[in-house]
């Protein structure tokens, strides 16, 4: 399913505008109901990062004393949901592993190197986002980017556990998984960033629910 951007970009810019006490919470659930209707890979994180950020900048364009504050929630609510993304996706290679017979390690390893580089993939955003910005928005989104960099995100911390576990669980499949076609690979990731969505899809029902906590 190719994410509608545009419309990604609206929904967060509309949530921006709204007190700054809801827009984190508001942000990671348009960010998660999102991400769970198509395939939660590599690109369609990438797409949708790109697109809140997008969305969150437009939101605070016009000078407002809690513009810094409202930009700062939105990205924290982007973190948020990558975190519950990251989860998704442990969740995801735990199941493919135990079915050893359906996925390789190839393809397992590949799924495996793209969660270890998201948290490095929110940070570049957040930095290009900056350089292509002015003004406060400029300022307020460097600030971010530096302030992941030395102190960390919630993705980060949610994917550096997830790693090494995931990494154990590779290591009991038996060698002869080792090689897979570019085709079976694709066909692979494309399987399990469905398994991926699936269960992201639970955390995003959850938090529609009219007595759902704002985090997990």
């Amino acid at each position: 399913m190719t994410q509608d951007t545009d419309k990604i970009a609206r929904d967060v810019e509309a949530a921006v505008a709204d007190e700054v006490a809801d827009v984190s919470a508001r942000v990671r659930q348009i960010t998660l109901k999102v991400l769970s209707e198509g395939q939660l890979d590599s690109a369609a994180l990438k797409s949708v990062m790109d697109a809140v950020v997008r969305g969150a900048k437009q939101g605070v364009e016009r000078p407002d004393p809690r513009n810094a504050d409202a930009l700062r929630e939105a990205m924290t609510g982007l973190d948020d949901a990558l975190a519950s993304a990251a989860e998704a996706t442990t969740l995801a290679m735990q199941e493919a592993a135990s079915r050893s017979s359906e996925f390789s390690k190839q393809s397992l390893k590949q799924s495996l190197d793209d969660l270890g580089s998201l948290e490095k993939l929110f940070i570049e955003t957040l930095g290009d986002a900056a350089r292509q910005s002015s003004g406060h928005v400029r300022d307020t989104l460097h600030s971010l980017a530096e302030h992941a960099r030395s102190s960390g995100t919630a993705v980060g911390g949610r994917v550096q556990g997830a790693v090494s576990q995931l990494a154990q669980a590779m290591s009991d499949m038996t060698q002869e998984q080792m090689q897979a076609g570019a085709h079976t690979l694709r066909q692979q990731g494309a399987l399990l960033a469905g398994i991926a969505a699936g269960f992201l899809k639970g955390v995003a029902d959850r938090l529609q629910a009219p007595d759902a906590p704002d985090r997990d």
